[in-house]
């Protein structure tokens, strides 16, 4: 796959991302809540840093155009890890209703 085609796949999840988390500062970028348990930010750096090795473009905490916010996005593979520590499935079935039909989300329970 050539480098146009590998951008398009990403800007097409991009795309669905709110123009202010969509900036290219951002992308590959850690931001973090501190709203969130220590336990479950150190996950999301865990896998950002593996995503960052194998050059897989990432977003974290990005907010959607039609509302949510995901955890960590894989921008190539329009897949959304959901890092449950507290949450109960409940709560991540609600929280994924909001997220564009474009992604799979994939719960990550810690």
């Amino acid at each position: 796959m050539n480098n146009r085609e590998r951008w398009k796949i990403i800007n097409q999840a991009l795309q669905e991302i709110r123009i202010s988390n969509r900036n290219g500062s951002h992308v590959n970028c850690l931001r973090l809540h501190n709203n969130n348990s220590d336990i479950h930010n150190d996950k999301i750096i865990a896998v950002a840093k593996e995503f960052m090795k194998m050059n897989i473009p990432f977003m974290t905490e990005a907010e959607f155009i039609m509302g949510g916010r995901a955890d960590l996005i894989n921008l190539f593979t329009h897949e959304i890890y959901e890092i449950m520590v507290t949450e109960s499935d409940e709560s991540i079935e609600n929280k994924i209703r909001n997220y564009p039909s474009l992604f799979k989300v994939i719960k990550v329970k810690i």
